[in-house]
């Protein structure tokens, strides 16, 4: 029994000596303000193509040009015309078609940020 009592002792003596010789690592104050700006980047972008995503539903100009776009773009010209033999409800419905697919959104919203004038216009459109 004292054999027992003494082999618990030393165990939890090792255990609490290789717990406290650990250190915790520790962090650059630069690394946690590049992991804040991220996060304020990444939540602004996605509210910008949510405000992206309401104007392309808003306007018909900027709903042409998009679809234009999509038309001309390689990768997105078969997936595009594949939604505009089943739409039925022109411009906006198509559009709409467009916002529904998850890579069509993307590209559209990738068009209008990356153009100056065009993303003026869509921001004003939702108040910015």
């Amino acid at each position: 029994m004292k054999k027992v009592l003494f082999f618990a002792i030393a165990i939890a003596f090792s255990t609490v000596s290789t717990l406290s010789a650990q250190t915790l690592p520790s962090v650059n104050t630069k690394d946690l303000n590049k992991a804040g700006k991220d996060v304020v980047a990444q939540a602004s972008s996605s509210n910008q193509a949510d405000q992206i995503k309401e104007a392309l539903m808003k306007d018909k100009e900027l709903q042409e040009k998009t679809i234009d776009h999509l038309k001309s773009n390689p990768d997105t010209k078969d997936a595009l015309m594949g939604l505009a033999t089943k739409n039925t409800g022109g411009l906006k419905g198509l559009m709409k078609s467009v916002l529904g697919d998850k890579s069509l959104t993307q590209a559209a919203i990738d068009y209008v940020s990356s153009n100056p004038d065009l993303l003026q216009k869509a921001l004003k459109l939702v108040g910015m």
